[in-house]
C-alpha cells in the first residue's frame, strides 16, 4: 500500500503524509511530495523542512494521501 501511495505522489505531484523511522530509531510524521523513487530510496520534498530529503523506502512505515487530495 505504501508503494502505491508513493507512486501516486510521484505521478501526480500531490503531497502525502508519511511516518518515517530515522537511522536512530526515532519516528517522525511528515508531509512530502515524491520527486524521484526507486526500489530502495525516495527523493522527496519535505514540506516541514522546506528542503529535498532522501529517504529509505523501507523506513517509510506508513503513507496516506493528503485528505484534501483524496
Amino acid at each position: 500500500m505504501n508503494s502505491y501511495v508513493l507512486q501516486h505522489s510521484l505521478s501526480s505531484g500531490e503531497p502525502v503524509n508519511i511516518i518515517y523511522e530515522a537511522k536512530d530509531g526515532s519516528l517522525s510524521q511528515r508531509l512530502v511530495t515524491v520527486r524521484r523513487m526507486d526500489k530502495k530510496t525516495a527523493l522527496v520534498w519535505c514540506h516541514k523542512r522546506e528542503d529535498i530529503r532522501t529517504m529509505q523506502v523501507v523506513n517509510i512505515l506508513a503513507a496516506e494521501k493528503q485528505k484534501e487530495y483524496a
